[in-house]
């Protein structure tokens, strides 16, 4: 009888859990030049989080990602434009928010790119460069944001563009 019902309990189980798949993450590397290193405390949600360390100004960047399949529960159309500039929502509310380059998408390396740069400049945290970059893989979309003052971004912009080049899906 305890066999039986074993057996029963098997077969529910696994009829229960077999409707649906749920798939995880998906496994990717970030590369930081020398002069960065990984950090805590730059943004809640993030999964991967850095700044730079001297000789280089100070700059900061992170990591977060979505499983597509959860967008689409928020009934989200995944319009990288659409995608990066809801992103970027709460900058645009602060004191100087300009963009220096509108949200625009290339497709590289076998993934959708969309790309945005812009600057907030208020009294409290000062004169902000940012470089925004979303990369959508088949089942994820990834965002890396990056920052530092807006004197440096001629300086940072490159280490930038090294760091979301490095993204890589494995």
């Amino acid at each position: 009888m305890k066999n039986l019902l074993f057996i029963c309990t098997l077969l529910f189980c696994s009829t229960l859990f077999a409707q649906q798949k749920i798939y995880g993450a998906e496994s990717f590397t970030l590369t930081i030049p020398k002069g960065f290193q990984r950090t805590i405390g730059l943004n809640d949600y993030a999964t991967i989080q850095f700044e730079s360390v001297t000789p280089k100004p100070n700059s900061y960047g992170f990591l977060i990602f979505e499983h597509k399949d959860e967008l689409k529960l928020t009934d989200s159309n995944l319009d990288m434009i659409d995608y990066t500039l809801n992103s970027i929502e709460p900058y645009t509310t602060q004191n100087g928010f300009n963009y220096l380059k509108k949200p625009y998408v290339s497709y590289e390396q076998g993934f959708n790119y969309a790309y945005a740069e812009f600057e907030t400049n208020d009294s409290e945290s000062g004169h902000i460069y940012f470089l925004q970059t979303v990369v959508e893989t088949k089942n994820f979309v990834y965002q890396i944001l990056q920052y530092c003052s807006f004197e440096n971004q001629e300086i940072m912009k490159s280490d930038f563009v090294k760091i979301v080049n490095s993204f890589k899906v494995e």
